[in-house]
């Protein structure tokens, strides 16, 4: 029976060790800047070095080893009491109590110095807190020194100090969804704290049966599994300015990943020896299809699990999330444009017995040829004779007939060339076809029946249609394009919101953007932006961002309100490959010509070859842009802001 449990505590032991580095590794990814996840990130470690320690004196036989590391282990001991008073402080000044917070930060480094003091007292060998013992089994290594009790007097404080923390902030916590994580978070706290403990130098097997111990931890080893999971997953919120849905989907699928995989991976291998015993095989035969087997599986399994989970996770929102999971597959990409051209100008070639022929089609840089058949040299030298660009004007001037064909006579000849003008259902010019022949040869070309010519102008409408729904989508990405930061803002609004504690609330009160009429702030401040009362005077003074550029301007806060906006109007500054007569640029250039070079309205608009009324709709647009710019600031000062706390 012994046995058995020393080797079911074993694999405990290791899943313990699995779950802690994944968690550990998960929540420093998401926000080390946070004081909170760093104090987590000090629990953890914690466990982990405990835990190593335990799985490697389940294997050591040398006295000396077995001295190293009980020893060694002890600094994962020491830091989960420290860790337990650094989260308490960061938890309440995160919270309303940041005053208390700010008196406790003492007490933080006091007891990092206390733990650090404490195990170089065990790591040079004394006897103030351990004492090697005389080994009456496999679970007891030391006996407790006089000091000992000074680090349980020292353990209960910090998981007071942590508990009372917790208690302080929920109550101050204003939401449902806050409330209801730091419940899970007070229910689940102790677990760096059960998982570390060493309760082996009280309890003795010579009071208490060897395996009731074995027992009692492999329970411990559950629990610890459990909380520390739930512990993490509560801590992950805090100060994450992104949906709670998103949330919920990565720590999901990282536990999927680390944790289910490497547990699953660590039984298998150790089932591994019994299975073979039973039947008669190398264990290393078995490893080597049981590694290959898991390899194939467990991605498989994952990958299957996946939507399931999803489903859990978005309950409300599980139509629209299953049509954005099929999107990529549902949508007619650039390439799916291009093989569409290809194959249909392919066939209407060879319907009309036509050697070469091309297709004109909008790109990001204009008009362009975008599929070929035949002899690219004869389209090569016609584009060099005739431009593109300088035969649309031609091609859209032609009279729009909804029933025109191939061979109905609504086409140009340009050079060896006949051009056929594609449209949209409603008139729109999309682009063209050139065929190298000129209509009569069309018409004289035999054994082209009425079926074929249909054909062919069946697949040009169908080019048409492919060419108008592009468009669409594209037009769709673009809006999807400038809502994203509207949509990002709205999100991160809402989780501070969700995370509202009177401290952060009142904060949240003196926000300047969100006030109503910031738009309009930041057009009175750009247009006095080279001085004036409208920029001295303004309500944006009191922004994160310029707070924090004060000191690189002197301490002059007019400066470093010109420096935050001039900072947002460079952010709008699209990449060169862009085409300069896209609207990013035209956004930008507007800016850079009427606040930053300080030109007329008449000057920008004749640069920009505009009306005086269609400068001030687009001033306008841009404007916004640069309030939107700024928030965007103010939002990532905030989370700067909430990492130092």
């Amino acid at each position: 029976m012994v046995a058995i449990l020393e080797r079911i505590n074993e694999l405990l032991f290791a899943a313990v060790l699995i779950v802690s580095f994944s968690l550990l590794a998960y929540i420093v990814l998401q926000n080390w800047r946070s004081d909170i996840v760093r104090s987590l990130g000090v629990l953890l470690a914690g466990v982990i070095i405990a835990y190593s320690g335990d799985l490697l004196l389940a294997r050591a036989q040398r006295p000396a080893t077995i001295e190293f590391l009980g020893r060694a282990q002890w600094l994962g001991i020491v830091l989960v009491p420290a860790g337990y008073i650094h989260f308490a402080n960061a938890l309440l000044a995160f919270g309303s109590a940041h005053t208390i917070a700010q008196r406790w930060r003492r007490s933080v480094y006091a007891a990092y110095i206390g733990s650090l003091a404490i195990f170089l007292l065990v790591v040079l060998g004394t006897n103030l807190v351990i004492y090697t013992g005389s080994p009456s089994g496999p679970v007891v290594r030391f006996n407790a020194g006089p000091l000992f009790w000074f680090y349980v007097l020292f353990f209960g404080l910090a998981i007071a100090s942590a508990l009372i923390a917790i208690l302080i902030v929920r109550r101050s916590a204003l939401t449902p969804a806050q409330r209801r994580r730091l419940s899970y978070l007070g229910a689940t706290f102790a677990a760096p704290g059960i998982g570390v403990f060493p309760f082996l130098l009280i309890a003795s097997p010579n009071v208490i049966p060897l395996t009731l111990i074995l027992a009692l931890q492999a329970v411990a080893s559950l629990i610890v599994i459990v909380m520390l999971t739930v512990m993490t997953y509560s801590v992950a919120f805090q100060g994450m300015l992104i949906p709670e849905r998103l949330i919920k989907q990565d720590f999901v699928r990282w536990w999927l990943y680390g944790p289910f995989v490497g547990i699953t991976t660590i039984l298998f291998i150790q089932a591994v020896p019994v299975i073979a015993q039973s039947l008669g095989l190398p264990p290393e035969t078995l490893i080597t299809f049981g590694v290959m087997v898991m390899t194939v599986l467990m991605p498989i399994f994952v990958t299957q699990a996946k939507p399931y989970l999803d489903a859990l996770i978005y309950r409300q929102d599980h139509s629209e999330i299953d049509y954005l999971r099929n999107l990529p597959r549902n949508m007619f990409t650039r390439a799916d444009l291009r093989a569409l051209l290809e194959n249909s100008l392919v066939a209407i070639c060879s319907a009309l017995h036509v050697k070469t022929g091309f297709v004109v089609a909008p790109g990001e840089d204009g008009f362009s040829v975008k599929a070929v058949w035949g002899s690219r040299r004869d389209v090569r030298r016609f584009v060099t004779d005739h431009p593109v660009m300088s035969i649309i004007p031609q091609l859209e001037s032609m009279p729009y007939d909804a029933a025109a064909s191939l061979d109905s006579g609504s086409f140009v000849v340009i050079g060896d060339f006949c051009l056929f003008p594609l449209r949209s259902p409603d008139g729109i010019f999309l682009g063209a076809i050139g065929l190298e022949a000129t209509l009569d040869q069309l018409r004289r070309n035999g054994g082209m029946s009425s079926d074929m010519r249909r054909m062919a102008t069946g697949l040009a409408h169908q080019i048409e249609l492919a060419l108008t729904t592009a468009q669409m989508q594209r037009q769709i990405f673009d809006a999807l394009r400038e809502l994203a930061p509207e949509m990002q803002s709205l999100q991160q609004l809402s989780s501070r919101l969700a995370q509202a504690t009177p401290l952060t609330l009142g904060n949240l009160d003196d926000d300047i953007v969100l006030h109503p009429d910031f738009p309009q702030l930041v057009k009175d401040a750009l247009t006095q932006l080279w001085g004036g009362p409208k920029l001295a005077e303004s309500p944006l003074l009191g922004l994160r961002s310029v707070r924090r550029t004060l000191a690189e301007q002197g301490g002059s806060p007019t400066r470093a309100l010109q420096a935050v906006l001039r900072q947002a109007i460079a952010n709008l500054r699209p990449d060169e490959q862009i085409d300069p007569s896209a609207q990013e640029w035209l956004l930008y250039n507007l800016l850079e010509g009427r606040f930053l070079r300080r030109q007329t309205v008449r000057d920008v608009a004749h640069r920009l070859a505009m009306s005086e009324s269609d400068f001030y709709r687009k001033q306008r647009i841009a404007i916004e842009e640069v309030a939107r710019q700024i928030v965007l600031m103010e939002e990532h000062e905030y989370e700067n802001s909430s990492g130092r706390r």
